[in-house]
């Protein structure tokens, strides 16, 4: 149920005049006669009424540092500041096979001169090498995978259900090589499941879904070397930023010598996997960095500096207002950090550190605090009673302040990934557009390095060598760029807050608090009240065990795939992350407990009037429809859901009807473990359970004296 909003400016003057007129003659007792306005006491009403209205105008005009009061209060955060959009950008040196180094804070910009440029988050080392191969072992053996990768098709990278994975990455090393050596950064981009998936950025490096404290699906052995002979990196010169094959993201990898002119072969093993669904490839993409529409902006002034000349030649009055260097207006994030030196009433000085707030209205007179003002490009200091005024206390030749701000953000740093460039064929078989494909090795797409779309908008600093040409394609979408948000959408904003769940109180709060963890793809989650893992059979007071079914690819084609996982459980990490997340928002003294979800063997016998060639239709009906994910009513078999042969049946005879077949269903008959069929009576689960793993056989109902005859479908 929607509230409607309260509106407490409902009088107008005349609504107030005239309460107060009928009220006279009962409260003068009839002695105030004269109602007209020649009375003077009139006068004064009519005065005093339209003072009233003032005052109840007010009322609706809530103040912003009200909103942040309140925001605080409830404990939402306060209205957003401006944000600056990300992306991935890779690097392309102009000069085939160099290698150069790209420093932190170098730009790049897809329109030069119209403030769009980017700015690197960290150092970044272009190795002249390429991806050329990529091979897969799975139960079949190792499968070269390479023409799947640049075709854009998915590549498992392990077996199902989750076992562990060997892939083997070909790498092409041209030029001089990096003969003292290089940290390779390698963006793996994954299929991501389908659906809601909880997450945030991480701040230590790029992925769509980083999420801190969530431990791993498997733990990553990465190898290098000559085709054949590869040995194992060390632990320290890995940075693994997908969370063990978890999302896409970033790997960092510190590689030993290597000469130009040579083949050489990353493998990332996994003796031990968990994974509730192998992880799908998309694409490999070397010399990749994060970047940020933001520019971060170190500033250190001695006495004669701009802002703290300013700070000494201004008069120390309430709501001083500084501007920042750097042409600031319009394009101010956040200031990460204000030191200022000071001098205080004991005539001591020294250096403090100021801190910006949403606003000033809660601080108090000694608080060093100041808010950030987007528009101006400026500090806005407090009065004496709300936030402290500052008062330089140094002089001479030494530094006095210290800051360090970001420029930049706002929504026109989002924009799409730049598309895939493909490398042109020799100019001699242009004539020849059937061998131009069979042209030499090709590069696995999103791998190769054709000139990007983005100019180098550094300076000759930036680049070692100093000057060295390069351009760079973004890979992934820009997003996060925005304005710093108004008050009126910061209460939207919380009113939308106040509805999400936060604790653990009843069953659906359990089950609504599992599918929004964070950093883990959930699709399903289902509350069993009074039950322990410790006690089974028993109902315990305050005990709820949550089941998790995670989100696993579900296409129309999967059920056939050789990585198909038709029973889906999570993985340790998994359930750690949904425990975790349960036992914040617990009650006390109540018990939380998480749990894969409970299968149960189903058969599922079908005896037809006559056979037919589409036993494979009826077998895929039925086994989609007592799916734990798209079963049922389409969002998953109901957990302890009653098996009921009619329903069945309904369901085998629409599958052949969809495809044009006539073949009678006679009947559907349903067996549990290895109990008898029963084809008139309801089967029911035990609560909480999934059918699975189902098993459909097909019969044909036999001429008479004939042995029936048993089909697999």
């Amino acid at each position: 149920m929607t509230l409607a909003p309260l509106r407490l400016d409902d009088l107008s003057w005349a609504d107030l005049v005239d309460a107060v007129r009928s009220r006279i003659p009962a409260e003068s007792a009839g002695r105030w006669t004269l109602h007209a306005p020649v009375d003077p006491g009139m006068t004064l009403l009519d005065l005093q009424a339209y003072l009233l209205e003032q005052q109840v105008y007010r009322l609706d005009q809530v103040p912003d540092a009200v909103v942040h009061g309140v925001l605080r209060l409830l404990g939402v955060p306060g209205p957003a500041p401006a944000s600056a959009a990300v992306t991935v950008l890779q690097v392309v040196p102009e000069e085939p096979g160099a290698r150069l180094r790209i420093r932190e804070g170098a730009s790049f910009g897809r329109e030069p001169g119209r403030g769009t440029d980017f700015h690197l988050d960290g150092d970044l080392d272009v190795l002249p090498v390429r991806v050329t191969g990529l091979s897969v072992r799975d139960a079949s053996g190792e499968r070269d995978r390479t023409a799947d990768l640049a075709a854009g098709r998915p590549v498992p990278l392990a077996g199902a259900p989750g076992r562990p994975a060997r892939v083997r990455v070909r790498l092409t090393v041209s030029g001089d090589g990096f003969p003292d050596g290089g940290t390779l950064a390698l963006l793996l981009a994954l299929e991501e499941p389908a659906g809601p998936w909880a997450g945030s950025p991480a701040p230590e490096g790029w992925s769509a879904r980083a999420v801190p404290d969530v431990p791993p699906p498997a733990r990553l052995h990465w190898s290098y070397g000559p085709v054949g002979d590869v040995r194992a990196l060390p632990a320290g010169a890995v940075v693994d930023g997908t969370g063990g094959l978890r999302r896409s993201g970033l790997v960092r990898l510190a590689l030993p010598a290597t000469a130009g002119g040579t083949e050489r072969e990353l493998l990332l093993d996994t003796p031990a996997a968990t994974f509730a669904a192998p992880p799908r490839l998309l694409g490999l993409s070397p010399n990749t960095v994060p970047a940020h529409h933001a520019r971060r902006v170190r500033l250190e002034e001695g006495p004669d500096g701009v802002v703290v000349s300013r700070l000494i030649d201004r008069p120390r009055l309430p709501g001083l207002v500084v501007a920042l260097p750097e042409d600031a207006a319009g394009r101010l994030i956040d200031v990460g950090r204000f030191t200022l030196w000071e001098t205080d009433d004991a005539g001591t000085a020294r250096a403090h550190d100021w801190a910006a707030v949403p606003d000033l209205a809660f601080s108090g007179p000694l608080d060093r605090v100041f808010t950030v003002d987007r528009a101006f490009g400026a500090l806005r200091f407090g009065d004496g009673l709300t936030g402290r005024i500052p008062r330089v206390g140094r002089t001479g030749s030494a530094t006095v302040l210290w800051a360090e701000y970001r420029l930049g953000g706002g929504p026109s740093g989002n924009g799409g990934a730049d598309p895939a460039v493909r490398a042109a064929p020799p100019a001699a078989l242009l004539a020849f557009p059937a061998l131009a494909g069979f042209a030499g090795p090709r590069p696995v797409a999103g791998s190769q390095s054709p000139p990007g779309d983005w100019v180098f908008t550094g300076g000759p600093e930036d680049t070692e060598p100093p000057g060295a040409p390069c351009t760079a394609r973004a890979l992934v979408p820009s997003t996060g760029g925005a304005e710093p948000e108004s008050p009126a959408a910061a209460r939207r904003r919380a009113a939308a807050a106040l509805g999400v769940v936060t604790r653990a109180v009843t069953a659906a709060d359990h089950e609504e608090l599992a599918l929004s963890t964070p950093g883990v793809a959930v699709a399903r989650a289902h509350a069993l009240v009074g039950v322990h893992p410790a006690h089974p059979g028993r109902s315990v007071p305050g005990a709820v065990t949550t089941l998790v079914v995670p989100r696993v690819p579900r296409a129309p084609g999967d059920s056939a795939a050789p990585d198909a996982v038709p029973l889906p459980v999570p993985d340790p990490g998994t359930l750690s992350a949904v425990r975790a997340r349960l036992e914040s928002g617990r009650l006390l003294g109540a018990g939380v407990f998480v749990a894969p979800p409970r299968y149960r063997p189903v058969r599922v016998r079908v005896t037809l009037a006559a056979d037919t060639a589409r036993r494979h239709l009826l077998d895929a009906a039925l086994r989609r429809h007592l799916d734990p994910l798209v079963g049922g009513d389409g969002t998953g078999w109901p957990f302890g859901g009653v098996l009921r042969p009619s329903a069945l049946q309904r369901t085998a005879e629409r599958a052949l009807e969809a495809a044009g077949d006539r073949t009678p269903v006679r009947t559907v008959a349903v067996a549990l473990d290895e109990g008898p069929y029963e084809s008139c009576g309801d089967v029911p689960l035990r609560p909480g359970e999934l059918p699975g793993p189902v098993e459909v056989l097909v019969c044909t109902t036999p001429p008479s004296g004939a042995v029936p005859r048993e089909v697999h479908a």
